[in-house]
């Protein structure tokens, strides 16, 4: 362990030393207004003490699931340029080789599969920001962690296969 961080855990040691000697003070001096006051202060260190534990672990829980959600972001970016860019090798797959991938209501399973799967996971990524925001636990950060590795996996395979349906499909669909 490096001296910094022995130094802040000595410090932080220190601090709680001195706020549990200060509240023991008030509790004697003060009696029953001491406890008053004494509890508060000892609950919302406790708070503090435990929020900051958590910190390194919801930093990179968070990163974690920003990278999960870039994942799905790259396949919808992926879809996207297919369907759009003025690139002569997308407009080659989207028109010759693969243009029942631009039909929503296609009624291969695997197509259909993945243009649900695109629209619930632009859902997802607009309501995944707004989760990222709040104030989240360890065990809801795992979570959402678990759910967002889920979808990206579900995503790309189901991109890989709708891919290769439509390839399969060819132009005369």
């Amino acid at each position: 362990m490096s001296r910094s961080t022995d130094s802040g855990s000595g410090n932080r040691n220190l601090w709680l030393t001195a706020i549990a000697l200060l509240c023991l003070i008030l509790v004697v001096w003060l009696k029953f207004y001491g406890l008053l006051l004494a509890a508060p202060i000892i609950f919302m260190t406790l708070l503090l003490v435990r929020n900051r534990h958590d910190a390194p672990e919801t930093t990179a829980l968070r990163s974690s699931i920003e990278l999960s959600a870039e994942d799905i972001s790259d396949v919808i970016a992926d879809y996207d340029h297919f369907v759009s860019s003025p690139d002569t090798d997308a407009i080659a797959d989207r028109t010759l080789h693969r243009p029942a991938l631009l039909d929503a209501d296609c009624a291969d399973p695997d197509i259909e599969r993945f243009h649900f799967q695109c629209q619930t996971n632009r859902r997802f990524l607009h309501r995944l920001q707004a989760r990222l925001a709040g104030e989240l636990s360890v065990a809801e950060l795992e979570q959402l962690l678990s759910i967002t590795d889920q979808r990206a996996t579900e995503l790309k395979e189901s991109w890989f296969l709708a891919r290769r349906s439509a390839k399969r499909l060819g132009p005369g669909h």
